[in-house]
């Protein structure tokens, strides 16, 4: 199988993962770029994408400017995927311990602490949307809408995703492979029946009406930005286990590549989708036999149940490895159990306080605030450090170079701070409008650049001294 070297034993396709998030021995690295640009698309390629691209039209934009939007937020996050991944063979370890350079080893708790909350919460999303279609599928067979029956569809969603994080990471490089194929497929047929049903002029008529400025065509973009930007704290997990000498520009254009490859495809099918429902999608699942004849109905909801699985899986297995770099008590196995607990608690709040396309929308606002400072630092960090890491380091408690000032780095914790008040001064969104924003510059959205640029020149200018020492400290 492409990318699998079938003498490390301790990484097979199928057998469970031996390694956790200490740094992967050179004898266990095996891999090459490519297997990164294929795990990406089937990661990417699912019906929540596809709503992603959906809600450009909801907000507003005409397809021109949705098409715009799409291409230039991706253009970016995809590239800042790929940037993300090259830390993975230099650290052996999953993304998020690289905070420790940067933050410190006690100050890169809370880094890590929003990030596994960050990868709980997609995981609880998409299971969402998961147990919906596999509940919907359930009534189409005859069986009756009640809670029993969504709690079994639950279970299953839950008990397949669980399964195959806990199996790890040459598994899920190999059924994201499998899993993509299928799904194509299925979504181009999807599209065959929407673009039937649009009704251009009339969609054309509308905007033309209620035309969109570029202040908001700006929110739209950073939201497309958002989801690919979401992914950062889960890049290296699947790039590290290259080998060290794999060079970052192959790995930063096979990750970025795949990933805006499968976002671009899907999202273009959900802008058309939008258009056929004339601009309005009030449910993900319910909204779909509107658009779908009933034969091709049952297999479309089975491939939103399999691309939700498909993106959902790195989402599980990068969770547990968070529980795991908070030195919490736990086991690879036992941290995928916990996570399992806390999307049932998700699926309780959603059923009691909204409706999860809301909460979707709102949660890829929440993203941006905390992820553009955080990857600006690491990427800032691991070009001053020239790619130089200490695996035995990352790993020690007290005992190690990362420890700083009393286990913490003020330069990143200060730059990290300055970039989250950055975000916020520039943001125009559901999470808070900034008076800066509405008041003085048109009403449009800058969080994202505001919160990378700020986080990533404060940390640059306070801790260049220090690292300069430290790389000169390792040359000689």
């Amino acid at each position: 199988m492409d990318g699998v070297d079938t003498t490390v034993v301790a990484d097979q396709p199928w057998s469970i993962e031996q390694h956790a998030i200490e740094p992967i021995p050179a004898v266990d690295r095996h891999g090459s770029p490519a297997e990164l640009f294929k795990m990406w698309v089937g990661a990417n390629v699912n019906y929540l994408v596809l709503i992603t691209g959906a809600l450009t039209i909801t907000n507003g934009l005409s397809l021109a400017g949705a098409i715009c939007a799409i291409l230039v937020g991706n253009c970016f996050g995809c590239a800042v995927v790929g940037l993300a991944s090259i830390m993975g063979p230099k650290t052996g370890t999953a993304g998020i311990i690289a905070s420790r350079t940067s933050f410190g080893q006690l100050g890169a708790v809370l880094p890590i602490l929003i990030s596994t909350m960050a990868a709980i919460g997609w995981f609880s999303i998409n299971s969402v949307l998961a147990q919906e279609s596999l509940a919907k599928v359930f009534t189409l067979l005859g069986l009756p809408a009640s809670p029993w029956v969504g709690a079994v569809a639950m279970s299953l969603v839950l008990a397949a995703e669980i399964l195959v994080a806990i199996y790890g990471h040459a598994t899920i490089i190999a059924a994201e492979k499998l899993m993509s194929f299928a799904l194509v497929v299925l979504f181009l047929g999807f599209l065959a029946f929407v673009l039937p049903q649009i009704d251009w002029q009339a969609m054309a008529a509308l905007r033309a009406a209620q035309p969109a400025g570029f202040a908001t065509w700006l929110l739209v973009a950073g939201l497309i930005f958002s989801y690919p930007l979401s992914w950062t704290n889960f890049a290296s997990d699947y790039s590290r286990y290259l080998p060290e000498s794999t060079s970052w520009r192959r790995i930063a254009m096979a990750a970025g590549g795949g990933q805006f490859v499968a976002l671009v495809f899907c999202e273009t099918i959900g802008v058309l989708f939008a258009m056929a429902l004339k601009g309005s999608l009030t449910d993900p699942v319910a909204d779909l036999p509107r658009l779908l004849p009933d034969w091709y109905l049952l297999p479309f909801l089975f491939a939103v149940i399999l691309g939700s699985i498909a993106t959902n899986v790195p989402n599980g297995y990068t969770a547990g490895l968070g529980l795991l770099a908070l030195r919490l008590p736990l086991r690879r196995v036992p941290s995928m159990l916990l996570i399992a607990v806390a999307t049932l608690a998700f699926r309780v709040f959603t059923l009691i306080y909204g409706h999860a396309l809301d909460l979707y929308e709102q949660w890829l606002t929440y993203l941006l605030v905390w992820t553009a400072p955080w990857i600006a630092i690491v990427i800032v960090d691991y070009f001053m450090r020239q790619g130089r890491y200490s695996g035995r380091d990352l790993m020690s408690w007290r005992r190690s170079c990362y420890w700083y000032a009393h286990g913490v780095l003020w330069a990143g914790v200060v730059a990290f701070v300055a970039g989250l008040a950055g975000s916020l001064l520039f943001s125009n969104s559901s999470l808070y409008a900034s008076p800066l924003m509405t008041r003085f510059l048109g009403g449009t959205d800058l969080s994202f650049e505001a919160g990378m640029l700020i986080a990533g020149t404060v940390y640059f200018l306070m801790a260049r001294p220090r690292v300069i020492n430290a790389n000169s400290s390792n040359n000689n």
